[in-house]
């Protein structure tokens, strides 16, 4: 019976120690497609960095937060996300505050503005994505 005491106890223990990490990634993910899904709902265009140009590109951008941009006189709302979905979401104000209404609707903190009040200028229109609309 010691002998089975000896393997069991820490085979259990490893077991559930996988089992909490494995819940941790799976609520990170679903945290990041709910981002996603939100920011669809909104009105937000995804566009995939499918190129080295675009990736490299994208990786300048503030990570998983949301920054200002203006290009070819308009202000786009972005949010970059090189890691997960290796991709950008643009849209406008318009579809910015309807993005925060939805995250207010479903009771989640929300996301960062990479510095609010300020509106990256235009070298935008020279980036690797092209026109928007």
């Amino acid at each position: 019976m010691k002998k089975f005491q000896k393997w069991v106890i820490p085979l259990i223990g490893t077991v559930a120690i996988a089992l909490m990490l494995a819940g941790c990634a799976t609520m990170e993910k679903n945290k990041v497609t709910d981002i996603e899904g939100l920011l669809t709902q909104a009105g937000f265009q995804k566009h995939a960095a499918d190129t080295p140009e675009k990736m490299a590109h994208l990786k300048t951008l503030p990570q998983q937060h949301f920054s200002r941009h203006k290009g070819n006189g308009k202000v786009y709302v972005i949010y970059a996300d090189a890691a997960d979905c290796q991709c950008m979401y643009v849209g406008s104000e318009t579809q910015f505050q309807h993005y925060r209404d939805l995250e207010r609707q479903q009771g989640l903190n929300p996301l960062q503005m990479d510095r609010p009040d300020y509106v990256m200028g235009e070298q935008w229109s020279k980036v690797p994505w092209g026109p928007f609309d």
